[in-house]
């Protein structure tokens, strides 16, 4: 394989992946430069896949010349006369270019018959129609004309400036896919910003360009023409042909004398008939729009990067707010706030609590039997127990992440694209169904845990090795108890309350375990909720995390990009 074959398919890879690679970093947060980002982007793609790949597959392609302009600048007239036949409507209602018309000698026909969404021809994107009628949408209309000379095929394209945006994006990637572009204008307005606009477009891609002004008045070209070359020189053009067409009379079918023009026929004829000529316009705006390439995808690529910082930033807030919600559950199972209300009144009535602290003094050394007796004989209060703390926490749980989520939506909305995604997913202000069905499951698995750890560690503890399965389940809920009885965040009367309800349920575990493996137990026991829980509160926070990929793409899509566009600069 030759060197020049190697470098064509090297640069074919390159266009290939940076084309992939665009698709799947879309712009879609509104942030500085973002309109141009998505344009450049759209038309990069549509230019790969229309033009640069089928052109450098077959430089040996008939030339394609794009007449593209302002509304009413006659396109459509002109591309009639020179076919000479009505191929393409034209009129004065505007838009008047619904789908554009490629005319074309039949020798020619099948290089640009080939199209749609499973062919690598020019415009492969666009489907095909022929014969008569007046097609709209995304089509392209191929009529054969005998008279057009081989090796040359002219585009009547829609309006750069139409009032449907649909006309517009079609006109611009049409003109990115042109060999040549006759870029057509009027007396009127060829000073106009929009069509400058797109002829600096041309200028800074290298491509191939003459211009036809149109529809001068009679005996105004002399003064019109140098203008409007003095314009072309300013703004760095070099030589290009500008045709001047004055107005004139048109026939019955519409079309203009002949000799209007004869100028631009001469000239098309003159590539077609030159292959030289015509590969050397195809080479010069092939090559132009290929150095232009990743100059324009760095455009968008600029814009990604702002993209993921936006997206890193409104990952940071859930990630933030979650945690706190994670740091509040670790307060609240270390704080003694669980010990209030139903969780309190349950455990005392279990145990007995007023009636051991009464005696707590005078009878320390009897307390382990009094309490093992005591949770011994209360089967059914122990579940009792666990409902409660089941309750709690699954209350506690829901309320965090309730806060959690809607600390987050608030923090979104003042965020860039933050609104953008919240649009997209409006059940984010609150914990998630799946979050508030699982929570008292997790709870309960979690007490399983907790009175597995307890059957674990009391194999060989007398106190409970002969006290039934009732024992585990009584032991168990004192754990639960301990976990949660610490005297910090509790005030006024609930501290002697909730210190008497840990030293009861300390005094329990240490006369079985000791006092090491109790606080060994505690902790594992804490730890294991706090996984559980914190997992669910994962689960909410990712609900955020899924609405950011689904809008904006994974975080890493600017440094793909960024890597794309070295691979062609690489190839080129």
């Amino acid at each position: 394989m030759s060197e020049t074959s190697n470098n064509l398919d090297s640069t074919e890879a390159g266009l290939r992946r940076l084309s992939q690679t665009l698709a799947d970093a879309p712009v879609v947060y509104d942030l500085d430069g973002a309109d141009e980002a998505r344009d450049i982007s759209t038309e990069l793609r549509n230019q790969i896949d229309d033009y640069l790949i089928p052109r450098m597959k077959r430089l040996d392609a008939p030339l394609l010349a794009v007449l593209g302009g302002s509304t009413g600048s006659g396109k459509s007239t002109i591309t009639n006369t020179l076919a000479g036949a009505v191929v393409s409507k034209s009129g004065v209602i505007r838009p008047t270019t619904r789908a554009p018309t490629l005319i074309c000698h039949p020798d020619d026909a099948p290089w640009f018959l080939a199209g749609g969404d499973d062919n690598e021809g020019v415009l492969a994107g666009l489907a095909r129609v022929t014969g008569d009628g007046d097609p709209t949408g995304n089509v392209l209309k191929v009529t054969e004309v005998g008279t057009m000379t081989p090796g040359l095929a002219i585009i009547d394209a829609p309006d750069i400036d139409s009032v449907a945006l649909e006309n517009r994006d079609l006109a611009t990637q049409l003109l990115a896919s042109a060999d040549l572009w006759l870029f057509t204008t009027t007396a009127v307005r060829y000073a106009d910003a929009v069509p400058w606009d797109f002829l600096r477009r041309a200028r800074d891609r290298g491509t191939s360009l003459s211009i036809i002004i149109n529809r001068i008045p009679t005996g105004a070209a002399p003064e019109v023409v140098p203008h409007l070359a003095e314009m072309v020189a300013k703004e760095g053009f070099g030589d290009i042909n500008i045709f001047p067409v004055e107005d004139a009379t048109l026939s019955p079918i519409g079309l203009l004398p002949e000799t209007s023009v004869t100028e631009i026929r001469e000239h098309l004829d003159s590539l077609a008939a030159s292959a030289e000529e015509r590969a050397a316009i195809i080479r010069h705006t092939l090559d132009g729009a290929l150095r232009s390439v990743p100059v324009r995808a760095r455009t968008v690529h600029a814009v990604t990067e702002k993209q993921d910082e936006a997206v890193a930033e409104l990952k940071s807030a859930v990630d933030h707010h979650y945690s706190s919600a994670r740091d509040d559950l670790y307060d609240a199972l270390t704080g003694g706030t669980l010990l209030r209300n139903e969780v309190l009144d349950r455990w005392q009535e279990l145990i007995g609590v007023s009636e051991i602290l009464a005696r707590l003094q005078s009878f320390f050394g009897r307390l382990r039997d009094r309490v093992t007796s005591a949770i011994t004989g209360r089967v059914s209060d122990t579940a009792t127990v666990q409902g409660e703390i089941t309750n709690t926490l699954e209350q506690l749980l829901i309320d965090l992440a309730d806060e959690a989520a809607l600390s987050s939506v608030a923090a979104w909305r003042q965020l860039p694209g933050g609104r953008q995604t919240l649009a997209a997913d409006t059940e984010l202000e609150r914990s998630s169904v799946e979050l508030r069905s699982r929570a008292a499951g997790e709870i309960r698995a979690w007490q399983a845990d907790v009175l597995d750890l307890v059957q674990e560690s009391a194999q060989g503890k007398r106190n409970i090795a002969r006290g039934l399965a009732f024992a585990v389940n009584g032991v168990g809920v004192a754990l639960m108890i301990f976990v949660f009885a610490q005297t910090a965040g509790v005030t006024g009367g609930e501290i002697a309350i909730a210190g008497g309800t840990a030293t009861v349920s300390q005094t329990l575990l240490n006369a079985i375990f000791g006092e090491q493996a109790v606080r060994d137990l505690a902790n594992t026991a804490r730890q294991a909720l706090l996984d559980r829980a914190g997992a669910l509160l994962d689960t909410d926070a990712n609900r955020f995390l899924e609405a950011l990929w689904s809008m904006a793409g994974p975080p890493e899509q600017s440094e793909d990009l960024h890597t794309a566009i070295e691979a062609l600069e690489a190839a080129l």
